[in-house]
């Protein structure tokens, strides 16, 4: 029997997992990423740090299924994407690796906006996308002013699956899925001069760029040194893998022309594939480009099971919540549930992460609201309030799309709720589909590392074949209920925060 070694590095969490050829999940090990956070909005990561959890979660595994090491027959990598992470010229870090959702590059950013009050658009009409502020172009820009002397010691600007493929393999690449939204260019798939003039890219940036290689080949051999250090077989290939978004929705299944999926974690995805890259609705949402060659409309709710843990922590017991998620959550969902949809009046807009709202409008000055709240209230209210204000976000994406979808395939830590899924069919009025099995985006990696290896396409296309462990279908007496609420939701969100 052989298999496939994928490490799928989220923002919160890694995970090595196991694969048969099949892609059946045969084993898996987790453990707790080390972000460091600011109050200020930044959010770094300590390289080093990571690749050692990397490779003991590595060891660990084969240290008790010694047999499984000289049976990989290809290491695949996903990760949380963009971001800045630099390396000298010995493989080392010059300072700790910059996150996607970091927001240092802002005032930087409003700088250039004064002078160019279409920065924002202009990048869309390149890239597809709203600029997100820990996007690696607008990073570089701010660590060569800010930090010249570790700009200078740069050698190499990698991403995060970069520096675990580097630690591997010894090799330096990047890949589309991420050079798409650095930003670059969609029409190309390829890194923009455009971009690089508005931001006034120095050359001696450019040089530090790695070459760009497709997500679906082989990036490199398992090294000598790396193979001490993880127990992986020296030579075992390694793809050059993808960024975690495109990667995740290739192993939900989601891989068709006019597919939908919505990947609810601690932010939610909100995917719509299509064969072209898609540049409406205009100056909304991100825009990925896929290994498989396909494009994902991609509307970010840029805050979504947090709002959960905020309460919960605002409002009830964490220590209990802590103790067994999934009881305590499933202890308060029944009491929710007896509540009336609209929460007796409460509306939440779940806008509580840095950077606002970029879908499905775009405001990075957005925050948070609980709306309506009187001295009835109870903190039921609130809570059930908060799963109808995250999963009106939801609605208020795919509404924006202007597109004809007839059922969503959910995955993520917030479809393992019962309550959320069935609020999500009966606002969206279409089936929800939760597909059976678990870590989508490591299985994703596992099959683009199979095209790797045996350069067969049709492997993207076993996906097709996904078992669904649940199907939720709209309560239509719930629909129009929620409909009605939608756009009082609606209301409020865009007189706050837009000029609509």
């Amino acid at each position: 029997m052989e298999y496939y070694l994928s490490i799928d590095i989220g923002t919160s969490e890694i995970k090595v997992v196991l694969f048969d050829k099949k892609f059946n999940l045969k084993i898996k090990q987790n453990c707790r990423n080390n972000v460091i956070y600011t109050s200020d909005g930044r959010s770094e990561v300590d390289m080093q740090d990571l690749w050692k959890r990397c490779k003991n979660l590595i060891f660990n595994i084969f240290k008790r299924h010694k047999n499984f090491s000289s049976k990989i027959i290809c290491v695949g990598i996903t990760a949380n994407m963009v971001g800045l992470w630099p390396i000298d010229n010995n493989g080392k870090p010059v300072r700790k690796a910059i996150l996607w959702n970091d927001n240092r590059t802002k005032n930087l950013i409003n700088k250039l906006r004064q002078k160019e009050s279409k920065l924002f658009h202009k990048i869309f009409l390149e890239s597809g996308s709203v600029m997100q502020f820990g996007c690696t172009i607008p990073l570089i820009k701010w660590f060569e002013k800010n930090e010249n002397n570790k700009f200078k010691q740069t050698k190499w600007f990698l991403t995060c699956k970069d520096w675990i493929r580097f630690k591997l393999t010894n090799e330096i690449a990047n890949d589309y899925t991420e050079t798409v939204v650095a930003p670059g260019s969609a029409i190309k798939i390829n890194r923009s001069e455009k971009i690089f003039k508005l931001f006034k890219i120095s050359k001696a940036s450019i040089y530090k760029l790695p070459v760009i290689k497709k997500s679906d080949t082989i990036g490199g051999f398992v090294t000598k040194k790396a193979s001490k250090e993880t127990s992986i077989k020296i030579g075992t290939p390694v793809s050059i893998g993808a960024g975690d978004v495109p990667t995740s929705v290739i192993g939900l299944g989601a891989i068709e022309n006019k597919n939908a999926a919505t990947i609810f974690g601690t932010t939610i995805h909100n995917c719509y594939v299509s064969t072209k890259p898609l540049f409406k609705p205009k100056d909304i949402g991100l825009l990925f480009y896929a290994p498989n060659n396909m494009w994902l409309k991609t509307m970010i709710n840029v805050a979504g099971t947090m709002n959960l843990e905020w309460v919960i922590k605002k409002f009830f017991d964490i220590k209990l919540y802590k103790k067994n998620k999934t009881k305590y959550i499933n202890l308060l969902e029944n009491i929710i549930s007896q509540k009336p949809i609209g929460s007796h009046g409460l509306i939440y807009l779940p806008y509580i992460n840095y950077g606002g709202v970029i879908a499905p409008f775009f405001n990075e000055e957005a925050k948070g609201v609980l709306y309506g709240l009187n001295h009835n209230h109870d903190k039921y209210d609130i809570l059930r309030s908060v799963y109808e204000g995250v999963s009106l976000s939801i609605v208020d994406c795919y509404k924006s799309l202007n597109m004809k979808i007839d059922k969503l395939l959910l995955a993520g830590g917030g479809s393992k709720s019962k309550i959320w899924s069935q609020m999500i069919s009966d606002s969206l009025g279409i089936k929800v589909l939760v597909p059976k099995g678990e870590e989508f985006g490591a299985k994703g990696a596992a099959i683009i590392a199979s095209v790797a290896i045996y350069k067969k396409n049709s492997n993207y296309k076993l996906q097709n074949k996904l078992k669904i462990y649940k199907h939720y279908l709209p309560n239509k007496t719930n629909s129009k209920q929620y409909n009605k609420l939608f756009k009082k939701y609606k209301s409020l969100s865009r007189n706050l925060f837009t000029n609509v």
